[in-house]
């Protein structure tokens, strides 16, 4: 291409944002398009508004006219941009998460895949040798973003597909989706479409929930319990996660709005991080006059413990000799301790 022929395209993009508090703004971007003369790259760059965008366009045009190169920017591979997705995770998830999200990502689309069994997976992962039998395959993290091309990762979703399971390989694909979402505003270069058609005829078996009459008497049971019932009802009454529930402070509960504020959450070991598993989990949940009735007879009761934050659901402590007294009650309650002391025996009941 040369530069007589050097052409651009400005465009106009919705998109949609999600803020902490759960609304949802939209967004305008104009969008710059173009094709490098001297790498045959197709690229693309964000503007907030259309001047800009017609500024950056005449800066191009120019370039181009003198057979200057049009940007410095060198094109990421997919292994780049992997990297930079997970460094931007990481002050927004929990460890745990992020955990699991580089584990797909890097096994699953940067690669090499390992084509074994889970235990083989586990002793490479741990020793970074290769078990017998088991072979590594290329996934996607030596391609340069500008080649890849839809019908490739159409192809590397079967693959995943085969070696590993439905649910790894729709996880893999949800996290390239999201990848190269950002790569377009990062990078400002030009994405491939991700594949629509890619399902595998694997079909979830459906899970076996409560029917409406026995959250009822769920329920109703709580209203009685005057020591584990609000434990068990606020699941059913918020529809929050279980670390979310654990960690959740009395400051977060407002009696004035009758909202609770989903701003923390408890990992396995019992803290408090201040941020919810995703940052979309940040949000507020109305009470509903049953929970807040229980709430706010909770709280008259509710153990608290020197150094410790005042949460909403801390441990019960242990029962000693004396009469009403126990010891250790108003610390962390672990995810194992409540489903083993307090969820279980409640549905057993």
């Amino acid at each position: 291409m040369t530069a007589t022929n050097f052409r651009t395209n400005i465009t106009k993009r919705s998109m949609r944002r999600k803020h902490k508090d759960g609304r949802i703004s939209k967004l305008s971007r104009y969008v710059l398009h173009y094709k490098d003369p001297t790498t045959g790259v197709r690229m693309q760059k964000f503007f907030a508004t259309r001047k800009e965008a017609e500024a950056n366009e005449h800066q191009l045009h120019t370039l181009a006219a003198e057979k200057a190169p049009l940007s410095a920017k060198n094109i990421p591979t997919v292994a780049d941009v992997v990297q930079h997705w997970l460094k931007d995770c990481e002050s927004r998830v929990t460890p745990y998460t992020l955990a699991a999200y580089r584990q797909v990502a890097e096994d699953y689309i940067t690669g090499p895949a390992l084509i074994g069994t889970a235990e083989d997976r586990r002793v490479y992962a741990r020793t970074g040798t290769l078990p017998e039998g088991t072979k590594l395959m290329p996934m996607l993290g030596a391609y340069k973003i500008s080649d890849m091309t839809t019908v490739q990762i159409r192809e590397w979703h079967q693959i995943v597909l085969k070696i590993s399971s439905p649910y790894v390989a729709r996880l893999a694909k949800k996290h390239l989706a999201t990848i190269l979402a950002m790569v377009g505003e990062d990078f400002g270069v030009r994405v491939p479409l991700m594949p629509k058609r890619t399902a595998s005829g694997y079909r979830k078996k459906d899970r076996a929930l409560l029917r409406q009459d026995q959250v009822k008497t769920i329920l109703d049971a709580a209203r009685e319990d005057k020591r584990h019932g609000v434990y068990y009802a606020f699941p059913f009454l918020t529809g929050v996660r279980p670390g979310e529930m654990l960690g959740l402070l009395w400051e977060d509960v407002d009696f004035v709005d009758n909202v609770i504020h989903i701003r923390r959450n408890q990992d396995a070991k019992g803290n408090i991080k201040p941020f919810t598993k995703t940052a979309a989990g940040q949000r507020s949940i109305p009470m509903v006059p049953l929970l807040r009735e229980m709430l706010l007879e909770w709280r008259r009761g509710c153990p608290t413990r020197t150094g410790y934050p005042h949460r909403v659901f801390p441990g019960l402590g242990f029962q000693t000799r004396e009469p009403g007294r126990r010891i250790k009650a108003g610390g962390p309650l672990s995810i194992q301790n409540y489903r083993n002391r307090i969820w279980v025996p409640m549905l057993r009941r």
